[in-house]
């Protein structure tokens, strides 16, 4: 099989060219890393608005569940775009 871009031989089970993209693989570590990263980010952004509602609005029941529920969800999304940079970093 030949690379469209480069036009080298690529092996059948190949994903991508290695003479494009290189020997290199992300480990498994630097994609973990990648994705604490990622967490840590959306942690601290979810933990800004959640401080800011609690301090404005108090600790009233529907507040307290958006405030909440904030940090949990910025955290996954970051948690799930540092996993993905970091795998894809490697192309």
């Amino acid at each position: 099989m030949k690379c469209s871009k480069c036009g080298h031989d690529v092996p059948a089970d190949a994903i991508y060219c290695p003479q494009c993209t290189g020997e290199r693989k992300t480990t498994d570590p630097e994609v973990i890393r990648g994705g604490i990263r990622g967490g840590a980010i959306g942690l601290f952004l979810g933990l800004l608005p959640t401080v800011w509602l609690l301090l404005d609005f108090g600790a009233e029941r529907g507040i307290k569940a958006i405030a909440f529920i904030l940090p949990a969800v910025t955290f996954t999304t970051g948690l799930i775009i540092g996993l993905v940079k970091a795998k894809r970093e490697w192309k």
